[in-house]
């Protein structure tokens, strides 16, 4: 639509003026009518009137009077009453069309407010909104839609949406789908991922949504979309998942090949171990543990990787039985433990616990050392308990105890990896444990360790004790 300046108005108005004065002066003094030429002066009154509202009123007193005064000059005979009240219609013309002029251009400007509230609104977005007519042109984007594409506002407006940002390969598609929507009147449902090329030809991906844009009469016009740049993350998760790949390979190298290594090392040692005899045996038992202790590291980095891959999924197992078989690996212990079958929600790596808190008591304790297993059933809850006669856990140790990777002075520390597991494994299974002195207040007399698990008969919400905080301190951990 054409937009004409204000001198541009000022001069149509005057030569229509000119014209309506000639008009006037050629049919009275010339032709001698009275008549006829009057219906002219509509324009300019009308024109007036939506230009500049009630200023039409002037216009029309002028041409109003414009030809009373006329035909009492030059036919002064036929004045009538006709020309009295045409003259008044003029006025009357120009009021009605002023207020409805004025009337129009207010809710011209509320809606041009409304719009521009809802233009800062789309600006501040973080998002591109766009609207694509019916057509597939775009009939409106977002400030963050023409930085995304590298477009100014002016240079989208207009252009076909697909052969302008959407990429070739999936052009054709793309349209077919925002077809049917429109034919249809329903937008692909959920959320999607769709590419969109910039101006300097980088392909983005969006996490598309979109819907149905409708007229006064019901059908649909276009559609309008929203997408938020999701490019960094697919590559980020790319990486990801490439790095996931590559460590996972190392961890089955190191799971199957170096266990296998370990595996003959550790049938030489013991044939070495038979063969030798004092210091030479004292030295391959030497080997021996270091060779058992890397296949525990290797199992433990292996639990971990169970752990965090979901490979396994809770469900009712009978604590009993995975008590009383890992009691049965250690033969030469005495361990004490007078239990009935107690089913508990927990997986296939309910064992590693017992094997971790119970290797530990019988590694870290002093020769001769006692271990005691304890259940106690509760309201929806099992606690167990696993105590011994070591040397048991400094107060200062107690808190950081299943702190991941903590090492301390003590000769026979590990890694931390043994208690660390146990807690994933027990906050997993919807529980929590701790670490207590056998005889309360005097930490040299053993620890126990207990921990709760949910009876998966009689199931019950339990909150989840929080994990120790990481440190950097040196402590002295029982692993």
């Amino acid at each position: 639509m054409i937009t004409l300046t204000e001198q541009q108005r000022v001069a149509i108005l005057m030569t229509l003026l000119a014209i309506s004065a000639f008009l006037t002066y050629y049919f009275h003094a010339v032709l001698m009518l009275g008549t006829v030429f009057s219906h002219f002066f509509y324009i300019p009154i009308i024109l007036t009137a939506l230009w500049w509202e009630k200023r039409s009123i002037l216009v029309a007193l002028f041409l109003g009077g414009l030809v009373v005064i006329s035909t009492l000059l030059y036919r002064p005979d036929i004045l009538t009453l006709n020309d009295y009240g045409r003259a008044l219609m003029f006025v009357i013309i120009a009021f009605v069309v002023a207020s409805l002029s004025e009337q129009l251009k207010g809710r011209e400007r509320e809606v041009k407010k409304q719009r521009d509230l809802a233009q800062r609104y789309l600006d501040v977005a973080g998002v591109l909104f766009v609207v694509i007519n019916a057509d597939h042109t775009i009939q409106l984007v977002n400030r963050h839609g023409c930085e995304l594409l590298g477009y100014r506002e002016e240079e989208l407006l207009g252009r076909d949406w697909f052969l302008t940002v959407v990429p070739e390969a999936s052009r054709e598609a793309r349209r077919q789908v925002f077809d049917a929507a429109i034919v249809d009147g329903a937008a692909f449902p959920g959320r999607r991922e769709n590419p969109v090329v910039t101006r300097n030809r980088e392909e983005l991906v969006l996490a598309w949504q979109d819907t149905v844009l409708t007229g006064d009469d019901g059908r649909p016009i276009g559609l309008i979309g929203s997408g938020a740049d999701i490019t960094d993350r697919i590559r980020a998760e790319e990486a990801l998942r490439v790095a996931h790949d590559e460590s996972n390979l190392y961890l089955d190298i190191m799971v199957h090949d170096i266990n296998n290594a370990n595996a003959v090392a550790l049938g030489y040692t013991d044939l070495l171990a038979g063969a030798l005899e004092g210091r030479e045996r004292d030295m391959v038992r030497k080997l021996r543990a270091g060779v058992t202790r890397s296949i525990e590291i290797i199992q433990s980095v292996s639990t971990i990787r169970r752990l965090h891959s979901q490979e396994t999924v809770t469900r009712p197992v009978d604590l009993d039985a995975v008590i009383r078989t890992e009691i049965a690996h250690h033969p030469d212990t005495g361990i004490v433990y007078e239990g009935k079958p107690v089913p508990v929600t927990a997986d296939d790596l309910l064992p590693e616990v017992f094997a971790n808190l119970i290797g530990n008591s019988i590694k870290f304790g002093e020769p001769g050392v006692e271990v005691t297993v304890r259940v106690e059933e509760g309201d929806g809850v099992v606690e167990v308990s696993v105590e011994d006669t070591g040397p048991g856990v400094p107060d200062a140790v107690k808190p950081l105890l299943f702190t991941r990777f903590v090492r301390g002075t003590n000769a026979r520390s590990g890694k931390g990896l043994g208690l660390y597991i146990t807690r994933m494994l027990i906050t997993r299974y919807g529980g929590s444990i701790r670490v207590e002195d056998r005889v309360p207040g005097h930490p040299e007399y053993g620890a126990a360790f207990r921990f709760t698990l949910l009876r998966s008969d009689r199931p019950r919400e339990l909150p989840v004790s929080p994990a120790p905080a990481a440190t950097d301190q040196a402590i002295i951990p029982r692993p």
